[in-house]
C-alpha cells in the first residue's frame, strides 16, 4: 500500500469542497447536484472527524435539503447513517422506509443488518451481510461481517475477513485500510495481544498519517500498559480538536491511576458535564457513556441503572444487557444483576469483559463456583482483562 497524504491533508480538502458548494441549499432555483455534493460533504466531515455535534448539524440540513428536492432518494441513505451514528435507532428505520428504492439496495440491507445487530438479532444481522457479500463483495461488508464473527468468538475468521477486506482496496483508499488496520489491531487487544496490536496501529498510521482514530488506540494501549504520561499527553492533543467527553474521561481516569487526583477531578467533571449537557439536548448517544461513568467512576449505582435502562430501550443486545447487568451489581440488586447478565451470556457472544463482570456478579450473588469459571474464561480469552480501557 502507498503511503497516502493523511487525515489533515483530507480535512482540508473536504472544507475546500464544502467553500465551493456554501449557499447551495438557498440558492434559487434549487440545484440538486449541488446540494447533494454539499450535505455529503458536510457529513463526510463531521464522520471522519467523529464530532456528533457536527453529526446533529447534517441531519438539520438534511432535513431542509430533502424538503427542498423532488427526487432525495440518497439523502434519506445519508438520513439513516446519520441517525445510526448518533444512536437514533428508529429514526434509521424510518429514513430507510421512505424510499423503497433505497430500503431494498445492497447499502440499505446493509443499514438494516446493522440495526439486526444492534437490537440482538445477531443471525438476521449474518444473513443480511451474507447476502449482500453473495451479490457482490464490498469491504464494507467484509469489514461488518468481520466485527459480527469477532464478537461471536472467532478471531481468527475475523481477522482473515478484515485481511479480506483490505484486498477490495485500491491503492487510493488509505483511509479505510488504516481504519481495517486498527479493527485489527483492536482484536489482538482484546486478547491480551499488545504487541500485535501496535502493529496493526503502525501500519494504519503509516498508511493515513494523523488519524486521530489511531492516535486514540495508540493511547489506550499506552494506558494499558502503564505508561500514563504518554497516554494523558496524545489523548489531550485528540480532545484538543474538539469536545471528546468519553477521551476527557479516559484522561481523568488515567490522571487518578497515575496519582494526580487534581486533575483527574477536573476532566471527570469536564466529561459528566458534556455527557449531561448532551442528555439534556435529548440526545442518546452518551448514554452508554453515562452508565460507565456512574459504575467505574463516580461508584453511584443507582444512577447507572437510570441511564442502562434509557440505553437499554433504544437498543437491547449484549452489550446493553451486560451494563445493566453491571449497573444493577454496583447498586447492590444482585438478583437483578444475575437476570440481566445471564441474558447477555446466552447471546453467544465471547467477550472477556463480559465474563469477567458475569464472575463478579455470580460470586457477590453467593455462587462462587459459576464466578471462579467465568473469571477462569475471561483470563484464557484476554490475559489482561482487568486493566483500563476506553469506552469505544
Amino acid at each position: 500500500m502507498a503511503v497516502a497524504l493523511g487525515y489533515a491533508a483530507e480535512m482540508r480538502r473536504i472544507d475546500e469542497e464544502i467553500a465551493k458548494t456554501k449557499g447551495a441549499l438557498c440558492s434559487t432555483p434549487a440545484d440538486p447536484e449541488r446540494i447533494t455534493r454539499h450535505i455529503y460533504r458536510l457529513y463526510q466531515k463531521a464522520s471522519l472527524s467523529g464530532d456528533p455535534a457536527g453529526l446533529t448539524a447534517v441531519e438539520r440540513a438534511i432535513d431542509a435539503a430533502i424538503a427542498l428536492l423532488a427526487n432525495p432518494g440518497d439523502l434519506y441513505l445519508l438520513k439513516a447513517h446519520v441517525a445510526f451514528k448518533l444512536h437514533k435507532l428508529a429514526e434509521v428505520d424510518a429514513a430507510l422506509l421512505a424510499v423503497p428504492s433505497v430500503y431494498d439496495s445492497d447499502e440499505g440491507r446493509l443499514v438494516r443488518a446493522d440495526l439486526d445487530f444492534q437490537h440482538g438479532r445477531y443471525q438476521a444481522a449474518e444473513h443480511g451481510y451474507v447476502e449482500v457479500l453473495e451479490r457482490e463483495q464490498s469491504w464494507g461488508a467484509l469489514a461488518r461481517l468481520a466485527h459480527l464473527r469477532g464478537k461471536m468468538g472467532d478471531a481468527t475468521g475475523a481477522d482473515r475477513l478484515y485481511e479480506e477486506a483490505e484486498d477490495q482496496l485500491t491503492a487510493k483508499e488509505m483511509r479505510a485500510y488504516a481504519w481495517l488496520e486498527v479493527q485489527r489491531g483492536f482484536l489482538n487487544f482484546a486478547r491480551g495481544q499488545d504487541g500485535e496490536a501496535q502493529l496493526h496501529y503502525r501500519r494504519a498510521d503509516t498508511a493515513y498519517p494523523g488519524y486521530w482514530l489511531v492516535d486514540e488506540h495508540v493511547a489506550e494501549l499506552l494506558g494499558a500498559g502503564a505508561r500514563y504520561d504518554e497516554a494523558v499527553a496524545m489523548y489531550q492533543s485528540i480532545a484538543s480538536n474538539g469536545q471528546r467527553p468519553e477521551l476527557e474521561q479516559a484522561i481523568g481516569e488515567l490522571c487518578d491511576l497515575a496519582g494526580q487526583s487534581g486533575p483527574a477531578a477536573y476532566w471527570k467533571e469536564r466529561a459528566l458535564t458534556a455527557y449531561l449537557q448532551s442528555a439534556q439536548r435529548s440526545e442518546v448517544h452518551y448514554y452508554h457513556h453515562l452508565v460507565d461513568y456512574y459504575t467505574d467512576v463516580a461508584e453511584n449505582g443507582a444512577e447507572a441503572v437510570k441511564w442502562a435502562y434509557k440505553d437499554l430501550q433504544l437498543r437491547e443486545n449484549f452489550a446493553t444487557q451486560a451494563a445493566l447487568a453491571w449497573a444493577l451489581y454496583c447498586d447492590r440488586r444482585l438478583s437483578d444483576a444475575v437476570h440481566w447478565v445471564d441474558r447477555a451470556l446466552a447471546s453467544g457472544v465471547v467477550d472477556a469483559m463480559l465474563d469477567f463482570r458475569a464472575s463478579e456478579i455470580y460470586s457477590a450473588a453467593g455462587n462462587e463456583v459459576e464466578g471462579r469459571n467465568l473469571r477462569e474464561r475471561a483470563l484464557k480469552l484476554n490475559p489482561a482483562v482487568g486493566r483500563l480501557h476506553l469506552h469505544h
